[in-house]
């Protein structure tokens, strides 16, 4: 069989089949549904209740168990599966001196925020 006679059997009759999408044809499909959003009165939106300061609470926590995940004494954190996988002759060698540092910085910044969060709490608290 020649290329040409292959080509046009092939392609060029495919080519005449093939439909075109229409915009037209895709008017039936239903947009997403939205979730209702609670109305916020003026004295909600001027006053943090005490809710937020209990969620905020918790994300001081979050910040310092992830921060203890990171870099804690336990030998469960990151700090110190990077330590015992950094042998000689395998894939982690240098992985300890490579991430050590960010590491402890991540960590490090974590506490700082939970710190000025906790601050927050307590100025929030006296007022």
């Amino acid at each position: 069989m020649k290329f040409d006679d292959l080509y046009n059997s092939v392609f060029v009759n495919e080519q005449d089949e093939t439909e075109v999408a229409n915009p037209e044809n895709f008017n039936d499909v239903e947009p997403l549904p939205i979730p209702p959003t609670p109305e916020v009165g003026p004295e909600q939106a001027a006053a943090p209740s005490i809710a937020s300061a209990s969620t905020l609470t918790d994300y001081i926590n979050q910040l310092e168990e992830f921060a203890n995940k990171l870099n804690g004494t336990d030998a469960s954190s990151l700090q110190s599966l990077v330590s015992k996988l950094d042998r000689v002759e395998t894939p982690f060698e240098g992985i300890y001196g490579r991430t050590s540092a960010e590491i402890v910085d991540a960590a490090k910044t974590l506490r700082s925020v939970s710190e000025k969060l906790k601050n927050f709490i307590i100025h929030a608290a006296k007022k």
